[in-house]
């Protein structure tokens, strides 16, 4: 019995605002989604999925689900090229993303900036300097 994936969920207030935010920004495309209206999103980019839940779906489904709060858990995204990782970089200063840390080069060889999305959830966003 092997191990499949992990596929991070995110529990979000405003699943419209949440998937426009990762296709604006990261260019993720709708792979499946449920609900009418979509109360449930699984989207995909470059073979990464990342599935977005509604809050009150979530809470209807999960009797004893807490109350949502502001996230304490860090994503990671990880690029292969500082190119790519510039160009992200970019578009979220275009989009007036708010950061929670600025553009920077770690001792151990990356370079790294951090973002929140909709929800607060915090994104950060790494690159190996060549």
């Amino acid at each position: 019995m092997g191990l499949n994936s992990i596929i991070n969920e995110l529990v979000v207030e405003d699943i419209q605002k949440s998937i426009k935010f990762y296709q604006d920004n990261f260019k993720f495309k709708i792979e499946l989604t449920d609900g009418n209206p979509i109360t449930w999103a699984q989207l995909e980019k470059d073979g990464i999925r990342i599935m977005l839940e509604d809050y009150n779906s979530v809470k209807s489904e999960i009797k004893n689900y807490p109350k949502k709060v502001n996230s304490s858990n860090l994503i990671k995204f990880e690029y292969s090229n500082l190119k790519d990782f510039e160009e992200i970089y970019n578009i979220l200063k275009q989009n007036n993303i708010e950061f929670f840390k600025e553009y920077t080069k770690t001792d151990y060889g990356k370079v790294e900036f951090g973002i929140y999305d909709p929800d607060k959830n915090m994104i950060l966003i790494s690159a190996i300097v060549d």
